[in-house]
């Protein structure tokens, strides 16, 4: 099979592009390199790496499916909501379309950030309703529409995931687009051992979700039978509060300074617990690392 992953040279879709190639695909990788990079992707004679937006590319080969991942992130959303649009639902749309005509199934990753704060005890699921606080989540939610639009109208194919707070090895910040992932950000802050900074009171969670898990869920999502546009989460169904992410590290890493606490972030989630239920229903999908095992091996990893 021929694959295309949008976003391939970033974080989670070099993993995924990797184990498509494990998995004896070929595979095209459409990124324009803003918060990817190549060297994230090994030479292989079944890859082809094309550095183009997702918005306006063209692919010209026939191909058997598409993986949706390129994106902006979150956190850069407030300071450029225009771009996010841009990004965010004109690729989709130009995914969506490229699906269509070459009649091949779509798995659009979305973001668990839709339902907002999830204030309540019990794990939320995809019933839970939607209130984004970013522009990045609003446009996640349109683009999750543009796929039931798409399916009802020309029947598309298309499977769709909500991923969590996803982790690993290869995740970097990037300053220039204020994109800080909580483990990556903390882990070189101590690797360097400089002083960390924690945005509000550190008791606000995440459902840390190792990267492994993710690529997991989403290639199962594509070998699944769901082709109506279902939505399912990708979660571990744990709540890690950010105190204990910087816990964790402190202790594996020998990290021997004290955080100090600033504000909080504008539309920060102050919870995060998500049930996997439906994914493994329709997806098949299972969990397979505590937020301890996936830190132990990223930083491993990282060394």
């Amino acid at each position: 099979m021929k694959y295309l992953v949008s976003g391939g040279a970033g974080f989670v879709g070099s993993y995924l592009v990797e184990e498509l190639l494990n998995q004896g695909h070929k595979v095209i990788v459409v990124d324009d390199l803003s918060n990817g990079n190549e060297s994230n992707l090994k030479p292989s004679p079944n890859l082809e790496i094309k550095i183009a937006n997702v918005v306006n590319v063209k692919i010209d080969d026939k191909i058997d499916g598409v993986f949706h991942l390129a994106t902006v992130p979150r956190s850069f959303s407030l300071d450029d909501p225009i771009n996010d649009i841009e990004i965010n639902c004109k690729g989709m749309i130009n995914m969506l379309e490229l699906s269509r005509k070459n009649n091949c199934k779509i798995v659009f990753t979305s973001n668990s950030g839709i339902a907002g704060s999830m204030d309540l005890e019990v794990p939320i699921d995809e019933n839970y309703p939607d209130r984004p606080s970013t522009p990045y989540d609003a446009d996640k939610l349109v683009c999750e529409h543009y796929a039931k639009i798409y399916h009802n109208v020309y029947g598309t194919k298309c499977a769709m995931v909500r991923f969590a707070t996803i982790y690993g090895y290869k995740q970097v910040v990037n300053e220039k687009l204020n994109w800080k992932p909580l483990v990556a950000t903390f882990l070189k802050q101590m690797k360097n051992n400089e002083q960390i900074y924690i945005n509000g009171d550190g008791n606000q969670t995440r459902d840390l979700t190792y990267v492994k898990d993710a690529v997991q869920g989403v290639i199962k999502a594509m070998f699944s039978e769901v082709i109506d546009s279902q939505i399912a989460i990708i979660s571990t169904q744990t709540e890690t509060s950010v105190n204990q992410v910087f816990k964790i590290l402190k202790e594996k890493i020998g990290y021997d300074k004290e955080p100090i606490y600033t504000d909080a972030l504008k539309g920060d989630l102050k919870s995060m617990k998500l049930s996997y239920k439906k994914a493994t229903e329709i997806y098949g999908y299972e969990p397979k690392y505590t937020p301890e095992e996936g830190i132990s091996e990223m930083i491993q990893l990282f060394e």
